[in-house]
């Protein structure tokens, strides 16, 4: 094992890892048996928060997050409408729970047929940009959250990335849905196309927001081992502002004009006009507890 790799994979528990390289001061290792990557040192529980603050929804160069993400969140409608359409093919209705609900974007496109609940860890964007009445939304870690009753889907949408601990929160998940529930999950995929090609400059590889690093065959042990047949898994178009797409260019090719591009954009009509992408990097994934 490599001198200060992680003791085991988080993901299939194996113990062998090679060093794969080192960016923004943290290195990556991976796991030599189901290729997920993770960060060497992960952040305690009160750092991941502190990192979670306004500016990571503001615009925070040095965290990686977003440009605006209460602005942002309108073009995620026609997504949260076609993953609302998919669950409600498997499941007509019932109690839904979405962690690291954000101001609650996508339960707020669900009807009175649907007990909504959310989960989100920042207070401070939940004061800056509060969740509609509709959406009761829980502050603070998912592995602490006990509900009375069980749920029927539980999604999590660009959380296990971030997580300390991804299969705590996928056993966490098993454990709050009734049998039959669906969980829904999206999280890159460092093992596709696009990721291989550009290595390490994936703008996915962003630690210490990112922690974790899915490969395909790494989610899909997880999934197995914790009771969850897979049903399906697919890459999705997203709308995203041209401002946006430079902020996040900016994480690939370090180049100050690169910078210098998306501030000139940001807040203007141009910066604001949508486009769509798909770098097929990021998997959707519904699955369903035996």
């Amino acid at each position: 094992m490599t001198a200060n790799a992680p003791d085991r994979c988080l993901i299939c528990e194996e113990t062998q890892f090679g060093f794969l390289f080192e960016k923004n001061g943290h290195r990556v290792h991976e796991c030599l048996a189901c290729k997920t990557a993770r960060v060497e040192t992960i952040p305690s529980p009160e750092e991941l928060k502190a990192h979670y603050d306004l500016s990571y929804f503001k615009g925070s160069k040095e965290k990686f997050g977003y440009v605006d993400y209460a602005a942002e969140e309108e073009g995620l409608v026609s997504v949260f409408k076609q993953r609302r359409k998919t669950l409600e093919a498997m499941v007509p209705g019932g109690r839904i729970l979405d962690v690291g609900c954000a101001t609650g974007g996508f339960l707020k496109i669900f009807g009175p047929h649907w007990e909504k609940q959310g989960i989100e860890l920042s207070n401070e964007l939940l004061e800056a940009h509060p969740a509609p009445g509709d959406v009761p939304i829980w502050i603070g870690d998912f592995l602490e959250y006990e509900p009375p009753e069980l749920f029927d889907v539980i999604t999590m949408f660009d959380v296990l990335d971030h997580a300390r601990d991804p299969a705590a929160m996928v056993k966490k998940a098993a454990r709050l849905l009734r049998p039959g529930g669906i969980l829904c999950v999206l999280v890159g995929e460092r093992t596709s196309l696009f990721p291989r090609l550009i290595g390490k400059r994936w703008h996915l590889y962003i630690p210490p927001t990112h922690l974790t690093y899915f490969s395909r065959q790494g989610l899909t042990k997880l999934l197995e081992a914790t009771g969850f047949e897979t049903l399906s898994r697919g890459y999705e178009w997203k709308w995203v502002p041209l401002s946006q797409c430079f902020f996040r260019l900016s994480y690939i090719l370090p180049f100050k004009f690169i910078w210098k591009i998306y501030e000139l954009l940001n807040g203007t009509w141009l910066g604001n006009i949508w486009i769509p992408i798909n770098l097929r990097d990021v998997a959707l994934v519904y699955a369903r507890k035996q």
